[in-house]
């Protein structure tokens, strides 16, 4: 307790140095501790299911590239490997009616073994469905779409064909963070989900090779007897690996994390723990400095070693605590600005908590405690009291601590400007069609969803009736009005392209991936496709659904990567069947012949080329749901409510929604931009807290050389004179840390655009700013100090030093 005192009173004594020192060290723990509560959250996905190391799913790979989960008669789930297996079938956008009010939901029909495998808490109820029409929702739904109405267990609800069901229990939010997002399980005794494939998951034997069984089952087989040349195998893709996996599509029951993004986490969190190590130990140094007598005195007095590092690693340890509380009142503050503007959400782990933070209170101090030991124990007592802290070795030490700081400063500045140049870069780009003034909205809902698609036969002619109704009216509507320059039934491109593969006239020159999406003639009027060669569609001449409907349109890239060098001779083999095949004998896929080729466009990415395409022919008639249309920028307000009134005329419902297509393209960059707030937010941090210990340091050092300047002004030395005198060694220390940190930068830009197709490009203001910057900052740190120095008066400083 004595040994504590001490350290407290010695830390006051310097409390200017003490709290620049622990607020810069709770600020850089605050970003750290953010960061690395996410990714951990990140990483343990899934964790929540006890077996969730020996789960797998049924994996079905197509030689397409599509890759979705399976195994529906795949026997995968009666290997000898596999201990128990159960069989899901997610059922989407389920329309169901609650009484008062109409909810969309997404559910999971289970088997009798889903929940023994994957285990949730109970809230409320039971946790078991029994009969077919028992359902089972999940807290947060709960709470969000029934308002939490009071006693949910037997509340009865109906599908879009009638059938009642009852809550029979509410499940609580698991332990961590699932990689699948239901609403409410059911039953898989539904007379709905018959012709439904379920996927299946497993659990494997202790000590499974899943790498040496997958290639037991790496057989190649057709697909199904509709696909010609298209061929699938089936795998066991670990539960661990589900959550991270890029191959399958995004769905509005799973979610998928990004590697990347956790990779860019990892060096953000780590740029900025070091630079507040750095900036910690620079500042306590000082104070050391500031004590080398007193230290000197307590060795000639018989202090060892030992008494030496106990009350440094004290003094570590107390302001480490200060630090640590400050940085979690910093971290709660923050709370909804990492969430909302960041997106980096975390829910509390109190295990993790503590044991980040016992790391911090014991650990951290002691990495902070070996520099200045060994520097002032190294010494001796002799060497202490003449002021240790006046010798080269410290000042060469002090500097290059600050100069480790100005080179992650200046690194993360640079970074944070080129990720906003690429970002900008990638938004602006000329993507090859109309990129503004476009809307996208549904005019037909259907409900039921993708699973309970059985019904009666009066309903569907009653239904059938009703779509034709809507078609027609909204056909007119849209024809009549003249706010719109064009308009189709055919959805954005950004999301309409399918992954597909072809091959040069026949099978056996080799398959290779295209996009496919199919094309009206006033959809790609819309647009604005360019032509290049041949024709584009034309209503009169083009069919769907016949022997004469085998034709398609390619892009430049189509082109050249096929080797197309007569586009009247050359055909495009299918590797699976044509649309055009649905209405004629399955087996029939003839090559495609090409009557056209448009200018090459972006549908995708722009990190990723240009993808080759086919497209072939649509006929708007048979299309129900969407329109998207192009309008003048200033009529923008008048066009929603125009689609607003119509759609609540087409189909009853007051639930409009549509889609923009500069907000669908800005939302394929969300990442990205995720990446370049991160990066400005935390460059700014390394700045704040790089700052704070230039402040600490400039003031020791400033005030330390008062005699000499006092000195050269008795001996005529003006302000002028001064200035540059001060100036110079932190000058210096940023000039060697910019000739490290430019390189440094580029290498990183270079090897984060390694992957990208489109590339900003790297030119010399990025650096001149990130260097600029950070001088700029650092003299309006210390030009005070130096102010104050430069005017000292000499009388005064030689009678007191």
């Amino acid at each position: 307790m004595k040994q504590i005192l001490l350290s407290i009173r010695m830390l006051l004594r310097f409390k200017v140095y003490t709290f620049v020192n622990f607020i810069g060290l709770a600020i850089s723990l605050a970003c750290v501790f953010t960061i690395t509560r996410y990714i951990h959250q990140e990483n343990t996905v899934d964790h929540c299911y006890p077996e969730y190391k020996r789960i797998c799913f049924i994996e079905r790979s197509i030689s397409d590239g599509t890759k979705e989960l399976a195994g529906y008669q795949s026997d995968l789930e009666k290997d000898p490997a596999v201990e128990r297996y159960t069989s899901f079938t997610p059922c989407t956008d389920l329309v169901m009616d609650f009484g008062k009010q109409e909810i969309t939901v997404n559910a999971l029909s289970v088997d009798s073994t889903f929940f023994s495998i994957f285990p949730y808490p109970i809230y409320m109820g039971n946790g078991k469905i029994k009969r077919p029409n028992d359902a089972l929702i999940t807290k947060e739904f709960w709470l969000h779409s029934l308002n939490g109405v009071p006693n949910p267990i037997g509340l009865t609800f109906l599908n879009s064909i009638g059938r009642k069901f009852h809550i029979v229990g509410v499940l609580d939010t698991p332990e961590t963070k699932t990689s699948w997002l239901p609403d409410m399980f059911l039953s898989d005794e539904l007379e709905e989900l018959w012709f439904s494939n379920p996927n299946y998951a497993v659990i494997m034997a202790p000590g499974t090779d899943i790498t040496g069984l997958n290639k037991k089952y790496d057989k190649e087989q057709p697909r199904d007897q509709w696909s010609t040349f298209q061929t699938m195998h089936y795998q066991y893709l670990p539960l661990a690996d589900y959550y991270y996996t890029t191959s399958h599509e995004e769905s509005a029951l799973s979610r998928h994390g990004n590697k990347d993004y956790i990779r860019v986490l990892w060096i953000v969190a780590f740029l900025v723990g070091i630079i507040g190590i750095l900036n910690f130990t620079n500042i306590y140094t000082v104070i050391m400095s500031k004590r080398a007598r007193e230290f000197g005195i307590k060795k000639v007095y018989g202090a060892g070693r030992k008494e030496i590092f106990i009350q440094i690693y004290i003094e570590n340890i107390l302001l480490s605590g200060a630090a640590l509380f400050v940085c979690w009142l910093i971290i709660e503050i923050t709370r909804h600005l990492f969430y909302n503007e960041m997106y980096i959400p975390t829910n509390s782990n109190l295990k993790y908590d503590l044991n980040i933070s016992l790391l911090i209170l014991f650990v951290l101090p002691l990495l902070t405690t070996f520099y200045p030991f060994i520097k002032f124990t190294h010494n001796t007592p002799v060497s202490s009291m003449r002021e240790l802290s006046s010798t080269r070795f410290s000042v060469r030490s002090r500097m290059l601590f600050l100069g480790f700081q100005y080179v992650i400063t200046i690194y993360m500045i640079v970074m944070s400007l080129f990720f906003v140049r690429q970002l900008e870069y990638m938004l602006h780009s000329d993507l090859g069609f109309r990129t503004h003034d476009v809307i996208e909205c549904k005019m037909y809902i259907f409900k039921g969803g993708s699973s309970f698609h059985e019904k009666e036969k009066e309903d569907l002619l009653k239904e059938g009736k009703i779509q034709q109704a809507n078609k027609e009216l909204v056909n007119k509507r849209m024809s009549e009005s003249t706010l719109f320059t064009h308009w189709s039934r055919i959805s954005m491109p950004l999301h309409y392209f399918k992954q597909s593969r072809y091959a040069l006239n026949q099978a056996e020159n080799g398959f290779k991936p295209v996009l496919r999406a199919r094309m009206s003639p006033r959809y790609m009027e819309l647009f604005g496709f360019q032509l290049l060669e041949g024709r584009l569609w034309n209503d009169s001449i083009d069919e769907m659904f016949t022997k004469n409907s085998f034709k398609c349109i390619i892009n430049e890239s189509a082109k050249k990567v096929f080797g197309v060098k007569d586009i009247t001779r050359d055909k495009l083999q299918g590797e699976d069947t044509s649309w055009a095949s649905s209405n004629v004998p399955s087996e029939y896929n003839p090559p495609l012949e090409i009557v056209g080729v448009v200018k090459d466009f972006n549908v995708r990415h722009l990190s990723q080329s240009t993808a080759p395409m086919i497209i072939e022919y649509f006929d708007e008639k048979i299309e129900l749901t969407t329109i998207t249309a192009s309008y003048p920028h200033e009529q923008r307000a008048e066009v929603i409510d125009f689609l607003r009134k119509l759609y609540e005329e087409a189909t009853g419902n007051t639930d409009f929604e549509y889609k923009l297509i500069e907000d669908e393209i800005a939302s394929m960059y969300n990442e990205d931009r995720q990446v370049v707030d991160i990066y400005s937010l935390f460059a700014k941090v390394a700045i704040l807290i790089s700052s704070l210990g230039l402040l600490a340091i400039s003031l020791f050092d400033i005030r330390q050389r008062y005699r000499e300047i006092g000195l050269r002004k008795v001996n005529g030395a003006q302000g002028k004179n001064i200035y540059p005198l001060l100036i110079k060694k932190y000058l210096s220390v940023l000039g060697i840390a910019s000739l490290i940190a430019v390189p440094l930068s580029f290498g990183a830009i270079v090897l984060y655009l390694e992957d990208f197709a489109h590339k900003a490009p790297i030119t010399p203001d990025l650096f001149i700013i990130g260097i600029g910057a950070t001088a700029l900052i650092s003299l309006l740190t210390i030009i005070w100090q130096i102010y104050k120095a430069a005017n000292v008066n000499p009388a005064e400083v030689i009678k007191y030093e």
